[in-house]
């Protein structure tokens, strides 16, 4: 259900004090006011609600994302002129000696009156902590030189968000006074998602890609209007540095527009049918490696476990020596938030859980349910479970009628009791879930905590993460994005790894 109106107008900051008495709790959403005068100068604000008149018609925003390695990567933009795509790259900021490299353009859309080309184009021999220069060309013309800069290909970091969902807000009442209509939530939640972005690399600036664990933009009905969120969402300049990792989402995954946008290494586009089955229109499963780290990243709008197992032992036969293998995907099977968690997030539990035993995976990150948590180590039962092609439940149905299907997906092993702090040489897979990245929808925690989460929190607040690899260990910390402190309620927890992969 909506927060009501009133408990709408309620600020992040005296969000869990003066809404309590209108009942926040029982509430499944909240949202992250980014017109309130508490939290942002009123001169920003106004200079932003100008900038959006542009933005919001912007579809043509360059996207980076990561390559198949540290030393590739990849671009994908939208352009209104049938042309070949070029990427220049260069040492030097006036590009002198630029290397020029080609790609493929589609034919998409027309909107708007205007016919719309899916660009994309991979660069590859990236040297690590090298800064360079690229410019691309776009509708005729070349771009102004941007800046890109490579770290450590061994030792690096990744930054991972959740669900920043661009117009998730919408029918909220603002501070303002306004109905969030459809635009005016994509603004808000746009302004929201580059505030968290601008906090997390000035902490941070040696971030090596950003992490996305789906819904970037909020629209399941409307392609057209998926556009102006996508605007949004690929609006910061932060983005012109730094690559994406980005997975599809259940609100990404109705139309092509996520595919078009972004250029994903190693996708299954074209590949055969065993990669391929159930897949959304939004696009495949795909996979990369950085450092001594392999990321499987997969689309689980497609229930089809086969092909995201296909998918996996793929990856693993190609980069089976990488010491840790981190699968993404948006559906959390392990979370806490009371919409998702003991509904359609734990649907596909019963057939991923034996997966990720299976091809010993260490870390999963999940989206979808817009808390914060992180589980024990967990493993397996080894026992048979009920598949499932759906939910039965839904989050409002009520205990007795959620019993049985909770029973039927209780198929996992607590295997440590740790809840943070460091271990060494676990065994199991931790799985954490990400809270919204823009505050553009929250949700409540679960009534009570279930036995396999160590830790969750809700704070009403943005919130991002820092994941930080090396070839013996894991990290990963929390943070409020409001504040830049670690998340109330979470700790940083550690994995070493000693000796190689078998």
């Amino acid at each position: 259900m909506k927060v009501s109106k009133k408990i709408a107008r309620c600020t992040l900051a005296t969000a869990m004090i003066a809404c309590l008495g209108f009942t926040v709790f029982a509430a499944t959403e909240h949202w992250n006011d980014a017109s309130s005068p508490a939290a942002t100068p009123r001169a920003e604000w106004t200079a932003w609600k100008q900038e959006w008149e542009t933005v919001q018609k912007d579809y043509e925003k360059i996207a980076l994302n990561v390559g198949r390695n540290p030393s590739e990567l990849n671009f994908g933009w939208y352009s209104h002129t049938s042309e070949v795509p070029v990427i220049k790259l260069s040492t030097s900021p006036n590009m002198k000696n630029a290397k020029t490299f080609t790609g493929t353009q589609e034919k998409i859309k027309q909107q708007n009156g205007i016919q719309y080309y899916a660009n994309k184009v991979t660069v590859d021999k990236l040297k690590e902590n090298t800064t360079y220069y690229y410019t691309y060309i776009s509708n005729g013309r070349e771009s102004a030189p941007a800046q890109y800069r490579t770290h450590s290909f061994s030792s690096f970091k990744a930054l991972y968000v959740g669900d920043p969902q661009i117009g998730a807000s919408n029918g909220q009442i603002s501070s303002e006074g306004e109905t969030m209509a459809k635009l005016i939530a994509a603004r808000n939640d746009s302004f929201n998602w580059n505030k968290t972005l601008q906090m997390a690399v000035k902490k941070n600036p040696d971030l090596s890609f950003i992490i996305s664990v789906g819904d970037q933009i909020n629209d399941t009905a409307n392609g057209e209007n998926q556009e102006y969120e996508y605007a949004g969402f690929l609006n910061p300049s932060i983005l012109r540095s730094i690559p994406l990792s980005t997975l599809i989402g259940n609100h990404d995954s109705k139309f092509n527009n996520y595919s078009n946008h972004f250029n994903n290494p190693n996708t299954f586009d074209g590949a055969e049918s065993i990669y391929t089955l159930g897949r959304t229109a939004a696009g495949t499963d795909y996979y990369y490696t950085y450092g001594n780290a392999l990321f499987i990243v997969l689309d689980t709008n497609n229930y089809n476990c086969q092909t995201h197992e296909n998918v996996m032992k793929k990856a693993i036969q190609l980069h089976g020596d990488k010491k840790w293998r981190i699968v993404m995907f948006h559906q959390d099977i392990y979370g806490s938030g009371y919409d998702h968690s003991d509904s359609d997030g734990i649907v596909l539990r019963t057939q991923l859980t034996p997966l990720f035993d299976k091809y010993a995976v260490d870390v999963v990150l999940q989206g979808h349910d817009h808390t914060y948590s992180r589980t024990y180590q967990l493993t397996g039962d080894g026992k048979n479970h009920p598949v499932f092609s759906s939910s039965p439940v839904k989050a409002s149905s009520s205990p007795a009628e959620k019993a049985p299907y909770l029973a039927a997906n209780n198929a996992y092993h607590i295997v440590s009791s740790q809840v943070g702090g460091t271990i060494t040489n676990p065994k199991g897979t931790v799985y954490l879930e990400a809270n919204s990245a823009t505050g553009s929808k929250f949700y409540n925690l679960i009534a009570v905590q279930q036995n396999y989460i160590a830790e969750r929190s809700q704070t009403w607040t943005p919130s991002y993460a820092v994941i930080a690899i090396d070839n013996n260990s894991f990290s990963v910390t929390t943070f409020d994005a409001t504040t830049g402190e670690i998340l109330a309620g979470s700790t940083p927890y550690k994995i070493i790894k000693t000796g190689t992969r078998n």
